[in-house]
């Protein structure tokens, strides 16, 4: 067996950043489901370990704009830490660091203490000694009241793939030698048999099969081909981090910590029967069917009670993420189609497209426009706005873009081009988020391009507003090889950016 242990080693891991990594994000799951969270200011000594960090997108993205924090990112493949390193190295990043790590034996001695943790991409991936490692790192290291992510393939959703991967695993190895390629001949051969209406393809299968259709092959290599690959309940997940002496605190992905949005009548009306909270989430993960679990933990579980949860979530700064004319009241939820209260969210669309307000400022304005009216709770508010995608968390609505930052958005999107299309979506560091935010990848060229105006001198002025020949040459650098219907075709988007989504970004402090 090689160096590995059966986890894939010849392929880097996809490169990428995810916000439900973010500790802000953390803590606002944890506050929402009324634990005590800390969410960490910018410039403040704060330490983030992301175990199993691959490329480092999202330790390098939270070190280059928060620059109080100390970021270490652990993995236990070299070639994954050597490139991380000259990443950080190259966009002048100095509070974070990158070591090589086997978790089975590794303690983090010389580590200092976190306040939080991620692990992103690691648990259903890797042996059963790996994971006992990580619990054993987090008994050790994370501090009382730290935050932990943990990301994993969950079960029943990928009942109908345990098969198929294993078909995919042992067929690939027969086929090809390096792991993308022999991602691409299994599933090739699993879509083989979905396109001919096989009766080994349920319908829980067929929905994963689609999402990883458009995947390139190291996505799927990572994904498919490890050896010990084992999707899990969420129970058994708790269960693990319960020896590390952490508690489930609530899901990243906001609205999933409201029974009314992720249970129909029926599961609520089961789930009330029972004091335990994880029968609550077996129930989300059994009607749902979702295939991904994001979940937070934390190390000392303290209740607030609600008047201080309140008071805490009143002051969170918001922004507009979409632009305002595309917002929308109405969306899907787990338990089906649901509707804002307009006369709560009208107010506050129209508030956050002139810039970002707090909760507080929110409701406020929604009182003072409708009187009448029942108004929501701190709580269900930043949930609604940030779990439907249409806001994000602004801890400095003051912070400009500096050279780290720059620099790194140039080095990542680089990164994440070769070889894929345009199209997809790739992450840009901005500090006045305090992390990412992610655009398609024609948008990101655009604010690249605009970027190559700052210097050292010039960052935080008014950027110049391109014009019809700028954007016949930004098409030209983004496809040289074009024909003139693809050219127009870019222009047009790029014009489209400046328009719709450029003055939004302005207001995040991402200029463009």
């Amino acid at each position: 067996m090689s160096w590995g242990a059966g986890y894939v080693t010849d392929i880097a891991y996809a490169p990428g950043y995810y916000a439900e990594q973010s500790p802000r994000l953390m803590a606002l799951a944890a506050l929402v489901n009324g634990f005590a969270a800390t969410i960490p200011a910018r410039d403040e000594p704060f330490h983030f370990v992301d175990i199993g960090c691959g490329l480092g997108f999202s330790a390098l993205v939270l070190a280059a704009t928060n620059p109080g924090w100390t970021v270490t990112g652990l993995d236990f493949n070299p070639a994954h830490i050597a490139r991380a390193r000259a990443m950080a190295k190259s966009a002048g990043i100095t509070n974070c660091q990158f070591i090589e790590a086997d978790f089975t034996r590794f303690t983090g001695t010389d580590l200092p203490d976190f306040d939080a943790a991620s692990l992103h991409g690691l648990w259903t991936w890797v042996s059963e000694p790996v994971r006992q490692g990580v619990v054993r790192l987090l008994a050790e290291k994370l501090k009382p009241g730290g935050l932990c992510h943990v990301s994993y393939n969950v079960l029943p959703a990928w009942r109908g793939m345990i098969g198929l991967q294993r078909l995919m695993r042992e067929a690939g190895s027969r086929l090809a030698f390096r792991a993308d390629r022999q991602a691409a001949q299994g599933f090739a051969m699993v879509r083989r048999l979905m396109d001919a209406g096989s009766g080994a393809i349920d319908p829980s299968a067929a929905r994963i099969i689609e999402h990883c259709a458009d995947k390139p092959a190291a996505y799927l290599a990572h994904e498919f081909m490890n050896e010990a690959w084992a999707p899990c309940f969420h129970h058994d997940v708790a269960a693990a981090l319960a020896d590390a002496k952490l508690t489930y605190a609530g899901s990243p992905r906001l609205l999933e910590n409201f029974p009314a949005l992720a249970l129909d009548d029926t599961a609520r009306a089961i789930a009330a029967e029972f004091e335990d909270p994880s029968m609550i989430e077996l129930l989300k993960d059994v009607t749902a069917n979702q295939p991904l679990r994001h979940d937070i933990f934390v190390r000392g579980a303290t209740r607030l009670d609600p008047m201080t949860r309140d008071a805490i979530l009143r002051a969170i700064p918001l922004g507009l993420a979409v632009p305002y004319a595309t917002r929308k009241l109405t969306f899907e939820s787990a338990a089906g189609q649901a509707t804002m209260n307009a006369g709560l969210y009208e107010p506050a669309f129209a508030r956050l497209a002139e810039g970002p307000a707090t909760i507080g400022d929110l409701l406020a304005i929604a009182r003072a426009s409708h009187p009448n009216d029942s108004q929501g709770n701190p709580a269900e508010l930043l949930a609604m706005l940030i779990g439907t995608g249409q806001a994000i968390m602004v801890p400095d609505a003051a912070a400009r873009m500096d050279p780290p930052s720059v620099r790194l958005n140039a080095a990542m999107f680089t990164e994440k081009m070769q070889g894929n299309s345009l199209m997809n979506p790739v992450a840009l560091a901005v500090p006045a988020l305090g992390g990412g935010v992610s655009l398609p990848g024609l948008a990101a060229f655009a604010v690249l391009r605009q970027h190559d105006w700052l210097s050292e001198a010039t960052i935080g002025q008014t950027l110049p507003q391109p014009d019809d020949a700028v954007f016949t040459a930004w098409a030209a650098m983004a496809a040289p090889a074009a024909d003139d219907v693809i050219v127009d075709q870019m222009k047009s988007a790029f014009a489209n950016f400046f328009e719709q989504q450029a003055p939004m970004l302005n207001r995040l402090g991402l200029p463009c």
